[in-house]
C-alpha cells in the first residue's frame, strides 16, 4: 500500500497503459509511494503475453516484462467499450489525481472517456495520453514498436558498422525514454496544479521522445557539417571479455608506461585521439598481449586509477554482482506467488533519505473487490453480475 509519508504517498493514480512506456511511467509514480490503480482489459495487459517467462512457461502472471513494469500497483479489470465500464472508470477518476493512458488517439474520446469528458467530473485530474506519434500529425495513427521507434527516431542510424545495416539496440531504449519523458511530464503537472489546484492534459510522443535524446543526430549533424552516420566500436579483447579502453591525449604517456610500452609514446599512428581511431586495428594488435593477461575489471581499474575515460562490457552475472550496485542497494529482491523471489532493478533516481516502494506485481483482476466494493461500494453479487456480463 502506498505510504502517507513519502513523496507522492496522497496521491491516487489511474493507470489504463500497456506495454512498456505506460507502465514504466506509473512505476516510477508507484515508487515514490503514489497509489497506482492498474486498470486491465478482461485478458490483461498486452505485456502478461510476453517473455521472459519464469521457467519459459508461458502464463499472465509469470512475465518477467509485466513483473517489472508493474511493481507495487493493484489491478483490476475493466471492459471500457461497455456502458457500465465506462460508468465506472468515470466514478474512479472522479477520485482520482492522475489518469495515464496509451490507448490510440481517439479511442478514449469515443468511448466518452476523454480528458475534456472527464474534466468537469475532476477539475484537479490530470490526464496523461502515451502514444507513439502523439495527439496530432500524419503519422497519429500509425503503429510502432520498439524497432520502429529507433529506426525513425534515427537511434538505429547510428548502431552498427558503417559498411553493414543498422542494428537494434537490445531491450527497449526507446520505448523506456518514452516512459520516463512521460514520468516527467507527469511531475512537472502536478507542481503547478499545486500552485494552481487544476489539472491538465498532457500529450506524450514516444517518438519525438526518441528523437529528443538523439542530439548526434539532430543537433550534431547541424552544427558539424557532417553525417553522424555509424562507426566501428572501439572495443579491445581481454582474457574474460571487451573492454573501451578510451585513452585520453593527457593519459597516452601513462597508459604505455603503465604496460610496459614507452616505444608507443612517440608512434604517429597514435599521435592523438584520432590518429589512435583511425588505426584502431593497429592500435589493439599492439596492446593485445598485455590485454591477454588481464580480466576486463582488471583493465578497467586500472585505466581509471590514471584517470582514463574507460569501461567493460558488463555481462548480466557482473551487473549482479557489482559492488557498486550492492552498496547502493540497486537491485532487491521482490517475492511473487507465481516465481518466488525474484532480484528487481530499483528507479535510476534516489529523492534524499525518500525510500522507495517495490512490492510485488499484482494478480489479473487482484484488486476488483476492494476497489468496487470498498471504495464504490457496490454490493459483492453485483460485482458476480458484472463479471458474467463481461464488464469486468
Amino acid at each position: 500500500m502506498p505510504q502517507s509519508n513519502s513523496i507522492l504517498g496522497d496521491l491516487t493514480v489511474l493507470d489504463l497503459t500497456q506495454g512498456v512506456p505506460g507502465p514504466y511511467c506509473t512505476k516510477l509514480l508507484a515508487a515514490l509511494g503514489a497509489r497506482v490503480v492498474k486498470v486491465e482489459p478482461l485478458k490483461g495487459d498486452v505485456a502478461r503475453t510476453m517473455g521472459p517467462f519464469f521457467h519459459d512457461e508461458p502464463h499472465p502472471e509469470k512475465s518477467g516484462l509485466f513483473l517489472y513494469l508493474n511493481t507495487s500497483k493493484e489491478s483490476i479489470t475493466l471492459n471500457l467499450e461497455t456502458a457500465t465500464g465506462q460508468g465506472l472508470l468515470k466514478r474512479l477518476a472522479a477520485k482520482a489525481d492522475l489518469l495515464v493512458e496509451s490507448y490510440p488517439p481517439g479511442a478514449m474520446e469515443g468511448w466518452g472517456l476523454g480528458y475534456r469528458r472527464l474534466a468537469p467530473l475532476n477539475p484537479r485530474l490530470i490526464y496523461a495520453a502515451i502514444t507513439n506519434f502523439g495527439q496530432s500529425g500524419p503519422y497519429k495513427d500509425y503503429k510502432s514498436p520498439e524497432i520502429v521507434a529507433e529506426a525513425l527516431g534515427a537511434l538505429l542510424y547510428t548502431i552498427g558498422l558503417p559498411e553493414r545495416e543498422p542494428l537494434k539496440i537490445g531491450g527497449n531504449a526507446a520505448l523506456m525514454t518514452g516512459g520516463i519523458a512521460a514520468f516527467s511530464a507527469v511531475m512537472v503537472a502536478l507542481h503547478q496544479r499545486d500552485d494552481t489546484g487544476e489539472g491538465q492534459f498532457i500529450d506524450c510522443s514516444l517518438m519525438e521522445a526518441t528523437v529528443a535524446s538523439q542530439i548526434h543526430s539532430s543537433i550534431h549533424a547541424q552544427f558539424g557539417d557532417h553525417d553522424p552516420g555509424r562507426r566501428a566500436s572501439q572495443l579491445s579483447k581481454t582474457r574474460d571479455g571487451w573492454v573501451n579502453v578510451g585513452i585520453q591525449q593527457a593519459t597516452w604517456r601513462p597508459f604505455c608506461e603503465m604496460i610496459g610500452r614507452p616505444d608507443l609514446i612517440a608512434d604517429p599512428r597514435f599521435a592523438d585521439q584520432v590518429a589512435r581511431r583511425d588505426n584502431a586495428a593497429a592500435f589493439n594488435e599492439v596492446i593485445e598481449g598485455w590485454l591477454a593477461t588481464q580480466s576486463k575489471e582488471e583493465v578497467y581499474h586500472k585505466l581509471q586509477a590514471i584517470r582514463s575515460i574507460a569501461g567493460y562490457v558488463a555481462t548480466v552475472p557482473d551487473l549482479l554482482q557489482s559492488e557498486q550496485y550492492r552498496q547502493r542497494s540497486f537491485f532487491r529482491p521482490v517475492d511473487h506467488p507465481f516465481t518466488g523471489a525474484v532480484l528487481y532493478p530499483g528507479p535510476p533516481f534516489q529523492v534524499g533519505d525518500q525510500p522507495w516502494r517495490q512490492e510485488r506485481a499484482p494478480l489479473l483482476g487482484e484488486h476488483n473487490e476492494a476497489v468496487y466494493c470498498g471504495e464504490l461500494g457496490l454490493p459483492r453479487a453485483e460485482l458476480a453480475l458484472l463479471r458474467t456480463q463481461g464488464a469486468i
